[in-house]
């Protein structure tokens, strides 16, 4: 028990630490969300799942997504592949709703060390927006996301703790391909049984080199099945 609070403690000064170095003022927000994800074939998953997010200080309500993907993960658990489609409902400021459809293509090469396990994420992220609801410029919006992680698995303990850093390159916007997002999360898996996991954790994103940038934290649950 005490090497799990030491943990703990560990990765929360790192998370306080990058919002004072970062975000001097910021929102926050919540999110909602359950997974379901069905192994196939060996090393073959098909996943779905859905999620609520709210901003503005839990005031407002930000949107709805449903996600179905599937994935492979092969050499001896070190790559995975996958593909998800995501399917949403989005509010805007004024009130005004719109359905967005996103598509999202992912490769991850993750290495066990000891207790932790180091992972990369490359991620490419194209979101369509209804043209008649607004009028956009730029029509997908492209990402390539970037993402490090690494996740501790206490020994004789149901509880896996991580930390993530992710970087936002935009790519829709010729001449002004630049990172414009970095999102750090922490967060506490919790085993129920072999097959249901919640999952707590913390997600400040901060939007960079861009004028107005906003910070927001958001504190986030997950209810996973498998």
């Amino acid at each position: 028990m005490h090497r799990v609070k030491s943990y703990i403690l560990l990765i929360t000064c790192v998370f306080i630490s990058s919002i004072s170095l970062r975000a001097q003022s910021f929102e926050t927000g919540g999110i909602v969300g359950v997974e379901y994800d069905l192994k196939v074939l060996k090393g073959w998953h098909f996943n779905a799942g859905t999620q609520v997010r709210f901003d503005h200080n839990f005031t407002h309500y930000d949107r709805w997504k449903i996600t179905a993907g599937t994935d492979y993960t092969f050499w001896k658990k070190r790559i995975k592949i996958g593909a998800v489609y995501s399917f949403m409902n989005y509010q805007d400021d004024e009130g005004l709703f719109e359905f967005r459809h996103r598509i999202t293509g992912s490769l991850t090469f993750s290495q066990k060390i000891g207790i932790a396990r180091l992972s990369y994420r490359a991620a490419f992220q194209s979101t369509f927006r209804n043209e008649n609801r607004g009028d956009y410029t730029f029509n997908p919006k492209t990402y390539m996301r970037n993402r490090l992680q690494c996740t501790f698995s206490i020994p004789e303990k149901p509880v896996k703790i991580y930390v993530s850093e992710e970087f936002w390159w935009r790519l829709y916007h010729p001449g002004k391909n630049i990172i414009d997002e970095l999102r750090t999360v922490v967060g506490v898996k919790y085993e129920i049984n072999k097959h249901h996991t919640l999952d707590f954790y913390l997600r400040l994103a901060d939007e960079v080199q861009v004028k107005d940038p906003k910070h927001i934290l958001m504190l986030g649950i997950n209810y996973e099945i498998d």
